[in-house]
């Protein structure tokens, strides 16, 4: 998980959402703990997975506590946040991770497939991350990650409202970081390709449709939550000082062909 045995953020407060699954964002939330960082946990449907996770943070000698939240609500995002906040004392980092997906043709989504869509992947980052930044700025130091994709650039059949979403959320971070370039707090973004994470599993099950995936990316594989991690941690650093509004593509070149 983490070979270089960093502690670059020892004693840091962090929050990682949609962090409740096996995929990046816990990937994410383990590499943080393993660097010394007290770790809030977030997902929802599957408390139990969020609160294993939290456990296991915790048997590193960190602090953890999970939270099983919808984040198609905001109000509940936003009190979901200061509840967090007031676990661990403040804040540093927050990795806003939380997504939905549906798969569906343009001309069969309907307005609340495409609202919830948003809500989720857009709406939710916002509340989050203005809680977060609100704490941070009065701080004077902050670090914030959201979790984007490669489709927040380069669209896909099937998922305009995903990839609507996605361009949201980096303009969104682009605008935050322009706003936020003199408190010290940094807003950047993770693009990732596709990922072998529960969000995709159930599609890259069919060989067909994970052959098609992989021969798309230039580096002949799919990605896995621990691809991820080495970025965010540098992300979340003090050594990221001088990086805001920036997107990390982690692709396996995908974003180039």
């Amino acid at each position: 998980m983490n070979s270089t045995n960093l502690m670059r953020l020892s004693g840091r407060k962090a929050i990682v959402t949609g962090s409740g699954s096996f995929g990046i964002g816990r990937a994410i939330a383990l590499r943080f703990a393993s660097e010394g960082a007290d770790v809030v946990v977030h997902g929802f449907g599957r408390p139990e997975l969020t609160e294993e996770l939290a456990e296991e943070i915790r048997s590193m000698g960190r602090r953890s506590i999970g939270f099983d939240v919808d984040f198609s609500q905001a109000a509940r995002v936003r009190s979901f946040m200061q509840e967090a906040m007031a676990f661990l004392g403040g804040l540093d980092i927050l990795v806003a991770n939380a997504a939905t997906i549906h798969r569906k043709p343009f001309l069969e989504i309907t307005d609340e497939e495409f609202s919830q869509v948003q809500a989720v992947n857009l709406h939710g980052y916002f509340a989050c991350s203005q809680e977060a930044a609100r704490t941070m700025v009065k701080a004077g130091y902050g670090r914030i990650i959201m979790i984007s994709s490669i489709n927040q650039q380069k669209a896909i059949r099937n998922q305009s409202h995903y990839c609507a979403s996605k361009g949201g959320i980096m303009q969104m971070a682009k605008a935050m970081a322009i706003e936020l370039a003199q408190t010290g707090v940094t807003v950047n973004i993770i693009a990732p390709a596709a990922a072998l994470t529960d969000f995709n599993r159930h599609i890259m099950a069919d060989e067909a449709v994970r052959k098609r995936f992989e021969s798309e990316i230039p580096a002949g594989r799919l990605a896995v939550p621990e691809d991820f991690t080495g970025a965010a941690a540098y992300l979340a650093s003090e050594e990221s000082a001088f990086m805001t509004g920036a997107s990390m593509f982690i692709d396996g070149g995908r974003s180039l062909a």
